[in-house]
């Protein structure tokens, strides 16, 4: 997993949650900064590690503060009948 900060503003806080279950993220996030870990670092509260083998990503929601606001950011994976339509 990757996540670029293409602001001017350090993030702050930063969270990464996959699937709306598991979990990472970093104290801070640089301008320009790049925040990488693997998929099997990301876990749940009861500390169920994601199983790349078993698992594929369909949902991932980034979270933290800057000094000009919120941060969100929001991707998901379009079921296949979305596609279709």
């Amino acid at each position: 997993m990757v996540v670029e900060n293409l602001t001017r503003d350090e993030w702050r806080d930063v969270t990464v949650t996959v699937n709306a279950y598991y979990r990472g993220g970093a104290p801070t996030l640089a301008p320009g900064g790049r925040l990488e870990g693997a998929l099997s670092g990301f876990v749940t509260g009861l500390g169920q590690r994601f199983d790349v083998n078993r698992e594929r990503v369909w949902r991932v929601e980034v979270r933290a503060t800057s000094d000009a606001g919120p941060v969100a950011l929001d991707w998901e994976l379009r079921r296949q009948q979305e596609i279709k339509r």
